[in-house]
């Protein structure tokens, strides 16, 4: 068979098996050597296809809808352009860009054009986009307009390096305009038939994510063309079939963009729901829902809470699966929506560097608090620090093994070699997420491996006392991390950011501390609560509690509490501290 007809056998395998054991029982990474997903898959489907690739729709009421042979003749154009402005196969395009359609145009025309994408977070400041530019090596940049005068004006020595920057919607301000600054719309003037000058072999490079950098500056993460093929994991966990209307709740220039609102609904050869608003707002998403009769739904934690304010009932859903990654889902807020809307919700777990790796798949039983099980074409363990595997119930490190067949889905390697040396050991990769796993063989996460800390001999998971706070129904954010008592004794403290109708006071921190000695065992319990506005946060929204740590060591060294700030030893007659329970 050729490499398309591998990619293919591998995909209807998934799209058809009956079960979670005859997929793990029967899948196999096709043996992939020279392929170009664009142009040999997404186009083979594509070609004379008139059923809907892309629904476009924004706040403002706009609507666009694709087919999927209109956005193929619409990516041809965009490499003919960009081959024109002299891309070269292995050109390095860094993109920051809003949802719409062209973000769509321009993936498959740079994948077309042999050029290797980096994508940008929307809240990059200048000095980010010239880190990435110089560190990536860039030499095209893709923005829509605000973006894009933001680095004219901001970004100095970085943008001369390039051989083009274009910038899709409104028009710059002339001033800004230079011999190397192309209008988006040129597009149109290509033909739409396009034929590659060059073979694409599965090793050339094709997605590079900078890490979110929650601990240390971030790193590059490499994936070359065999990525895509790793991601018919994520449409497995997905349950995604051909003809579904799928929507993800993800923002353009993080991984979990390509993972869910690119790769896994086109390799089912799904409609993709894109949707654009200036901020989120629950109810429009969820008309959007009810208009467009989505049935498979990608959401994080956060969103799915939010849903939870509204009305659910006052919808009309064709929801068929709801899958969420990225944070704890709460027993509370997941049975709400299970029952406005009778569908399952499914966890999963997987990182920039990987596809999907594990995760309750549909047909098995759900666990609720579990990520689940490993996904077909993953073997993944856990193992100590010697990469010897703990026993069951014993926490250890996720990894993920590369020999003697190395996942599709996983990283080629990082632009750190120190970094490859510390990730990449014997025949594994190493995740630097720590877990347990149960009898039946289920996962249980319990953090970053550089987030866990012992308080009073006893092991703490911040990700385990937050999941168990997030219930509280005031509660919006919490972040858990590692303080020091009058005592000087490690204890956990937890930072809570609360949802619009409840405000910082004494009487909430009281509620709070009740709602925690009442539910949680007493070694994990925060000690102290602090109220905070937001979190600090990278620009993929990850909470950086180095920052938090950081914040509350400066309060200790002053001898000082924050402004809202309140310890359990402040209610010692309300809680009736001292009293065994």
């Amino acid at each position: 068979m050729t490499d398309v007809e591998q990619f293919f056998k591998a995909r209807d395998f998934l799209l058809n098996v009956k079960s979670y054991n005859e997929a793990i029982k029967g899948f196999k990474w096709p043996t992939i050597s020279k392929f170009n997903w664009a142009i040999d898959y997404f186009d083979k489907i594509a070609e004379d296809n008139d059923n809907l690739a892309l629904i476009y729709a924004n706040e403002n009421g706009d609507e666009r809808k694709i087919t999927f042979n209109e956005m193929r003749e619409r990516s041809n154009q965009v490499a003919n352009f960009l081959r024109d402005l002299g891309l070269q196969k292995g050109d390095r395009v860094f993109m920051i860009m809003d949802a719409s359609v062209e973000i769509y145009e321009i993936i498959l025309g740079v994948m077309k054009a042999g050029g290797a994408i980096i994508p940008g977070a929307a809240l990059l400041s200048p000095n980010d986009i010239a880190d990435r530019i110089e560190r990536g090596n860039v030499k095209f940049f893709i923005a829509h307009s605000k973006y894009a005068e933001k680095a004219l004006k901001n970004v100095g020595d970085e943008l001369k390096h390039l051989k083009g920057l274009i910038y899709v919607g409104d028009e710059i301000k002339e001033e800004l305009l230079n011999d190397n600054v192309y209008n988006y719309t040129e597009v149109d003037k290509y033909n739409k038939d396009y034929k590659a000058p060059f073979i694409t072999f599965s090793n050339d490079e094709l997605f590079l994510f900078f890490t979110s950098g929650t601990t240390s500056k971030p790193k590059l993460v490499m994936h070359n063309h065999i990525y895509p093929v790793g991601h018919l994991t994520t449409m497995y966990w997905i349950a995604l079939q051909k003809g579904d209307v799928h929507l993800n709740i993800s923002a353009p220039g993080w991984a979990k963009y390509a993972w869910s609102s690119f790769f896994a609904p086109w390799n089912a050869e799904a409609t993709i729901l894109c949707l654009y608003y200036s901020q989120f707002d629950a109810k429009f998403v969820l008309k959007m829902i009810e208009k467009y009769k989505v049935t498979t739904l990608c959401a994080p934690f956060s969103v799915l809470k939010l849903f939870t304010i509204e009305n659910l009932n006052n919808y009309n859903f064709n929801l068929r699966e709801i899958v969420s990654a990225g944070e704890p889902l709460a027993p509370a807020v997941v049975k709400k929506i299970e029952d406005a809307v009778n569908v399952t919700i499914r966890e999963g777990y997987g990182q920039t560097e990987t596809t999907l790796l594990i995760a309750n798949f549909k047909g098995e039983k759900r666990v609720l608090g579990s990520l689940g099980k490993p996904a077909p074409g993953y073997e993944v363990k856990l193992l100590d620090d010697t990469l010897e595997e703990v026993k069951q119930g014993e926490d250890g490190e996720i990894c993920v093994k590369t020999y003697p067949y190395r996942p599709l889905g996983l990283l080629d390697k990082y632009d750190d070699e120190e970094k490859n040396k510390e990730m990449f050991r014997g025949c594994w990769y190493k995740t630097s997420d720590s877990a347990y796993q149960d009898k039946e063989g289920y996962f249980y996460f319990v953090g970053r491996t550089d987030d866990v800390f012992k308080s009073l001999d006893y092991r703490i998971s911040p990700f385990e006392v937050e999941s168990e706070i997030a219930v509280h129904p005031s509660v919006l954010e919490v972040a858990v991390t590692p303080t020091v008592d009058e005592r000087d004794r490690i204890v956990p403290k937890a930072f809570i950011v609360l949802k619009p109708d409840y405000q910082p006071s004494k009487e909430m921190a009281l509620d709070l501390f009740r709602f925690i000695r009442n539910n949680m065992a007493p070694y994990k319990r925060p000690r102290s609560i602090e109220f905070m506005e937001e979190f600090p946060k990278t620009v993929s929204a990850k909470v950086m509690r180095k920052d938090l740590r950081a914040y509350d060591r400066e309060l200790k060294e002053k001898k000082e509490r924050g402004k809202y700030e309140f310890f359990e030893s402040d209610f010692k007659e309300e809680l009736n501290l001292g009293v065994r329970k």
